[in-house]
């Protein structure tokens, strides 16, 4: 491709303000999201002589791999940070001989994946990306040599997308060698840290076997600062204010039909969600299942109280006013308040409790008090009822919990409905093809129904009457999109003939193929650049969500083209020798030209942040890094629910709840999106909740569970974030293709929902033997990705022949072209045609 540096990359690699502000918000981010689950009292260390082995002390993985990679300048791993820190690492023999052995493995790899292409086989390697070894034994020698009496054991796993976790290839749990080594450093260090870097709940039921762990950290993948923030927290510069965004079990087995997920029970192309609503500590806490780690559960180096002021109800908006006290004697902190509703058992099954609210306190000085207001309308505790396709109040006493984990908590309140309320009307849009039959729901033990009819008749229980009546039914009005008003005028669409509307709807390829206005070196897409002399430029489409992942370094040939300097994807850099020299340029012999990007904590490790504003901010610097680049849609945040632990980009999204999966991708875009031009594009809507056989999968929910569940986060995110995008997952929700499904798309995103930006496929997510493309943009999916020519005369040949209708094309044709002239890329396109 010719040259066309219209955006602001550098032809110097020195470090720009914009780099230092942004690695300042992404040190931020990653202090605040880093676990500390165990403590008895060791930590804070005083910086010294330290011991450090494991996967990841040396080589400290910051993220997951494919779309969620991103090209920082440097990572700072744990090692670095620590020694930055003021410690002596005094096992740089062990961790050279670790990064020998990493180099060995990567070149057995190599092999492996080159004799792959050979077969044909590349969808297989490149689902299956070289992973860490375990390391090499942990000898007395080695504890000897180290003359110190702490230590630190950092287990490290990477995982990504197009395969889960594996439980045979220790992926979820300890490798022997790894459990050896920690036993022998357990009893031979006074005091000894372990330290799990990995972007999902991990099985730590070594924790019952081996004795003389004084502390663990879940450090998870946490970005380009992330060993800086280590070693802050580690010696007590900074205080852990993390929570968990997850319920870890004590045995993977725990989790509801643990054995039938994904890979596991041999059915890779269907689906069934048969624990229904009962998903993470919904489940634990309702089946009576004691957790390793609760969900909401953090330490800190202090001690914090949380006492309720007064609740108030102002219409159907419920306000808890809380007090929350520093009651340590050392360390100034933070503290995350949350807020549970147990709602009453009256007709539909429910779960014990769900988080209704959440907030995080500024630092709090020793004895010192902050007071918060958590808050949330009633109408929000309403469950979906398939029966009449209602979302429904029933009437009786909403418990109202007030703490600082989901097994933490203190009855304070009893919001009380006096009859049932209709909240609003909608209609069943899902119908299950295949049977789904849910788990059986919890009996009502003294832990529910009894102990909730005796706090609600404590006297000191605050009673709060709510009348049935206040609540207004809300009923959602179904339009034929054919009869939408278009988002643009119809002058600029008749610009444009109804065959070339069809390159509009289509991406030019991952390349981008064709004519181009503008190029964000690196970008995952494309729209058409076709229409240029026409007025409608191209924008780019840059993947996510850790950051944007752009090439860090191209080169410019004599002719004016560009190419990569360095793989984009991390499975490339394994292709042959003579495929490279012809796919990568010479940054020795050739110009080059520079986009560093911040690599900021993984979605999971801000999502543990459970500070809203803070991630505003990491979207405000995401926002600054695409206007700096030209980048127009940012394919992020990843919001899918983490069902299973083992789902392989599980690092990319939030948490198994919805509401804090929902207020994070609302947070980010916000601050994304205050950049006039910039959006997210939240993903993968929807139920794309395991990896493997993503594209042909076949998630089978019943409609209660897939809307209480599965969308009310995207719903946050559209109506509270505004999210100006979205992307379709590749996988069928009973029976139909997302892309294809006109009830997800236009019913529930659309009419109910009221979103009125783009939508668009996730890359080759239609095609032969997935969706059709036709399908999709009859659906209401605007954009096919990467798209290419392919897709055009598809489309043209279904549009001639009236299988694709053309108020459809032209209503989805809009949705692509009012991004474009809402973008910065079209006012610099005005400016310059201006000019001439």
């Amino acid at each position: 491709m010719k040259m066309k540096v219209r955006n602001k990359a550098a032809f110097t690699d020195e470090v720009t303000a914009l780099e230092k502000e942004n690695a300042r918000v992404a040190y931020e981010a990653a202090l605040e999201g880093i676990v500390l689950l165990e403590n008895d009292g060791t930590l804070p260390l005083t910086p010294g002589k330290i011991a450090l082995y494991g996967a990841g002390a040396g080589m400290t993985i910051k993220g997951g791999t494919g779309s969620g990679e991103v090209h920082e300048r440097h990572a700072v791993t744990i090692r670095e940070g620590m020694e930055a820190a003021g410690f002596t690492v005094t096992t740089d023999h062990w961790i050279e001989d670790y990064a020998e052995a990493y180099r060995v493995g990567e070149a057995a790899y190599t092999r492996k994946f080159r004799q792959g292409l050979l077969k044909l086989d590349i969808a297989n390697i490149m689902a299956s990306p070289y992973q860490y070894p375990f390391g090499q034994p942990v000898t007395l020698g080695d504890i000897m040599r180290s003359d110190t009496d702490t230590c630190i054991y950092v287990i490290a796993r990477q995982a990504g997308e197009g395969a889960d976790r594996k439980l045979k290839s220790f992926e979820y749990s300890l490798s022997d060698i790894e459990k050896e080594n920690i036993a022998l450093c357990a009893a031979s260090y006074e005091k000894f840290i372990v330290a799990v870097n990995v972007g999902s709940v991990f099985d730590l039921s070594f924790l019952d076997e081996i004795e003389g762990i004084n502390a663990v950290i879940y450090f998870a993948q946490q970005g380009m600062e992330g060993g800086r923030a280590f070693a802050d927290l580690i010696t007590g510069k900074s205080v852990p204010s993390a929570k968990t965004v997850d319920t870890w079990p004590k045995d993977y087995k725990d989790i509801p039909f643990a054995m039938d997920y994904s890979y596991l029970n041999g059915d890779l192309d269907e689906e069934y969600y048969r624990e229904g609503i009962y998903v993470g500590y919904r489940y634990f806490d309702s089946y009576d299942v004691e957790p390793r780690y609760p969900f909401g559960y953090g330490l800190s180096y202090t001690t914090f109280s949380i006492e309720k002021e007064n609740v108030e109800l102002v219409g159907t908006k419920v306000m808890v006013r809380a007090n929350v006290t520093n009651t340590g004697s050392t360390y100034s902190g933070k503290e995350v308040v949350q807020l549970y509703a147990s709602c009453p058992q009256t007709g539909m099954a429910k779960e014990y409790q769900r988080l209704a609210a959440f907030a995080k306190t500024g630092v709090i000085a020793p004895g010192g008090t902050e007071t918060i207001v958590l808050s949330f309308d009633m109408k929000d505790l309403a469950s979906y009822r398939e029966a009449d396709a209602a979302w429904v109040l029933e009437a009786g006493d909403y418990i109202l919990r007030l703490g600082a984990s989901s097994r933490d908590t203190e009855a304070v309140a009893a919001l009380v409905l006096d009859g049932e309320a209709v909240v609003e009307q909608c209609t069943n849009v899902s119908r299950t093809v295949l049977e789904v039959r849910e788990m059986d729901p919890p009996a009502l033990k003294d832990t529910n129904e009894e102990k909730d009819a005796a706090e609600a008749q404590d006297a000191d229980l605050l009673r709060i009457p709510v009348p049935a009546p206040a609540f207004e039914t809300e009923v959602c009005e179904y339009r034929d999109p054919k009869i939408y008003e278009s988002p643009v005028s119809d002058a600029v669409l008749d610009v444009l003939s109804t065959e070339e509307l069809c390159e509009v709807v289509a991406g030019t390829g991952m390349v981008g193929n064709g004519p181009r206005f503008f190029d964000a070196m690196g970008s995952a897409g494309y729209t058409t650049g076709a229409f240029i002399e026409k007025g409608l430029p191209n924008v780019c489409l840059a993947d996510g969500p850790a950051g944007l992942r752009l090439q860090k370094v191209s080169t410019v040939t004599r002719s004016g083209n560009v190419k990569a300097a360095e793989p984009m994807l991390s499975a490339l850099k394994y292709l042959p020798d003579p495929v490279q020299k012809v796919m990568f340029g010479d940054p020795d012999r050739q110009p080059c030209v520079y986009q560093f990007t911040t690599a900021f904590p993984v979605g999971l490790a801000l999502a543990q942040t459970w500070n809203t504003k803070l991630v505003e901010r990491v979207g405000d610097a995401v926002g600054k890094e695409m206007e700096r680049y030209g980048v127009t849609y940012w394919l992020a945040p990843g919001m899918n629910i983490h069902r299973n632990p083992l789902c392989g980009r599980n690092f990319e999204y939030y948490s198994e709840d919805p509401l804090l999966t929902g207020k994070m991708a609302a947070a980010m875009s916000r601050g994304v999106q205050s950049h006039r031009g910039c959006f997210v594009t939240i993903k993968h809507f929807c139920c794309n909740n395991q990896e493997d056989n993503r594209n042909r999968t076949n998630a089978n929910v019943n409609e209660r569970a897939l809307r209480e569940i599965y969308l009310r986060g995207f719903r946050i995110a559209v109506q509270e974030g505004h999210a100006r995008a979205l992307m379709t997952s590749y996988n069928k929700v009973n029976g139909t293709y997302v892309n294809n499904s006109y009830e997800l798309l236009t019913k529930v995103l659309r009419n109910e929902w009221g979103f009125d930006g783009l939508v668009m496929t996730d890359w080759f997510a239609t095609g032969k033997g997935l969706g059709s493309h036709s399908a999709a943009i009859e659906a209401g999916n605007d954009l096919i990705m990467p798209g290419g020519k392919g897709v055009v005369r598809e489309l043209r040949a279904k549009l001639k022949s009236g299988e694709l209708d053309g108020t459809a094309l032209r209503r989805c044709a809009a949705n692509v072209i009012r991004g474009v002239t809402e973008s910065r890329i079209y006012q610099a396109y005005r400016r310059m045609y201006k000019e001439k």
